[in-house]
């Protein structure tokens, strides 16, 4: 598939989401995230896909979209489905999980300072939470 195509196709899903059409969206988002897309391309589809299942409240759906785009990211030592799981895990109320989920990735040595201090952000709110 060329960038074109997947360009198209990715805009397709992105337009049915936003018509409300999440179901829709899905079908396209899945047949690229089973393509031959490089690795990072398709995990920024799973990662939609999470959103998508989010939207429909599907959450062991989303879980295993993120994990999805994650084991995608992970050869590449990038780790923004993670960070987005997180934040899922942060609005399901799974305070536990998110801060555990947030503390590794700020161990992580290839984290920017960006991230760290998102990261940091993240944990401060959830003390502030569980208080």
């Amino acid at each position: 598939m060329d960038f074109d195509e997947y360009r198209g196709r990715y805009e397709t899903a992105e337009k049915l989401a936003g018509a409300g059409d999440d179901r829709a969206a899905l079908k396209v988002l899945a047949e690229l995230g089973e393509s031959t897309l490089p690795d990072l391309d398709r995990a920024q589809v799973w990662a939609s896909a999470a959103a998508a299942h989010e939207r429909l409240g599907e959450t062991d759906a989303a879980l295993a979209a993120f994990d999805r785009a994650a084991a995608l990211e992970a050869p590449h030592r990038r780790f923004q489905a993670l960070f987005r799981k997180a934040d899922y895990l942060l609005r399901l109320g799974r305070q536990d999980e998110c801060r555990d989920l947030f503390k590794s990735l700020l161990a992580r040595p290839d984290a920017t300072l960006a991230e760290r201090n998102s990261m940091e952000s993240r944990l401060k709110l959830l003390r502030r939470v569980s208080r």
